[in-house]
């Protein structure tokens, strides 16, 4: 029987996220695999459950060797767990994990890079432009969409009409990256598209399409039961479902993804725009992966024993 760290918690803004997810993990998998809890505080520091004991990460590297897993499965979304940081260190160590290698990670995690990758390849994006602090702002057409360049789980994001606003958010985003990406606004409906591995081969579940209650698809929509109206499968014609997995499958492969992945996109007029693709997205009980597999006929269980045997051990 495989014997399996299963990663939680980091520094993240998204840790609670995390917390969730990992519970609904452990909880699917706990009549099947034997796994440690192993929970990375907001501080830095390891806990291997049900231990007290709290480790700093040589020793949790230490640590992590000397119990022998046959692998580790990553339960972080955001900064350390889903931007490259924490697969590093596991392979530093020679520990196989699930899911995107770390340069993959990063390069998803990366919002300005993953869309350069996404433009050259055809796929479509909205017109942006990346800014340092103390950059000088050009001219700014609103409204405008104004994030970190590197985030998850629609943290720190803003929708702006004026130039106050604009500022007012650019200064907020500062607080949590070194890099903020302003893009142009696009109308529409938004829709997400999970990918799973089976037997090797990656596949698009079934599509959702998110109606939030709020303004878009903020972090309290995503995760806060009610947030938002979601309908899987979308209200859209056999072809434009197709057309949707087919563009979901093209950026897990332009990015290198492994295991799983999920893209978001927005359906302006009759042309799907990608906003971002999650290595590791939610796994709770309201996350949307979970949702797509689930009506295309793979229940979560199953699920995380498709994402556990995709691990290259």
């Amino acid at each position: 029987m495989k014997k399996i760290a299963l990663l939680f918690g980091g520094p993240s803004l998204e840790h609670d996220v995390s917390l969730a997810s990992a519970a609904n993990v452990a909880k699917a998998i706990e009549s099947q695999y034997k796994f440690d809890l192993v929970k990375i505080h907001r501080n830095g520091q390891w806990q291997f459950l049900p231990s007290s004991k709290k480790l700093d990460l040589p020793l949790a590297l230490t640590e992590l060797k000397k119990r022998r897993y046959s692998l580790a499965l990553i339960v972080m979304h955001g900064a350390f767990g889903e931007d490259g940081h924490v697969q590093a260190l596991l392979e530093s160590i020679g520990l196989p994990y699930a899911g995107s290698n770390s340069a993959a990670s990063a390069v998803a995690m990366d919002k300005q890079l993953s869309n350069d990758i996404y433009s050259v390849n055809g796929l479509k994006v909205a017109p942006y432009i990346v800014v340092r602090r103390f950059d000088r702002l050009p001219r700014i057409k609103l409204p405008a969409v104004v994030k970190p360049a590197a985030g998850g789980s629609s943290v720190g994001i803003y929708v702006v009409k004026n130039k106050k606003t604009l500022e007012q958010s650019i200064k907020k985003c500062f607080k949590i990256a070194d890099r903020v990406m302003i893009q142009k606004f696009i109308p529409g409906r938004e829709f997400t598209c999970g990918i799973i591995e089976q037997n090797g081969q990656p596949r698009a579940v079934t599509p959702t399409e998110i109606i939030p209650k709020s303004e878009f698809f903020d972090y309290s929509a995503k995760y806060k039961v009610g947030g938002s109206i979601e309908i899987t499968p979308p209200n859209l014609s056999k072809n434009k479902i197709k057309e949707l997995q087919i563009l979901a499958l093209k950026a897990h492969r332009l990015l290198n993804c492994a295991g799983m992945s999920r893209s978001d996109f927005i359906l302006s007029g009759s042309k799907f725009y990608i906003l971002e693709t999650n290595t590791i997205p939610g796994l709770t009980e309201t996350s949307l992966l979970p949702q797509g597999a689930k009506a295309s006929g793979v229940d979560f269980k199953e699920l995380m024993n498709l994402i556990i045997q995709s691990a290259h051990v």
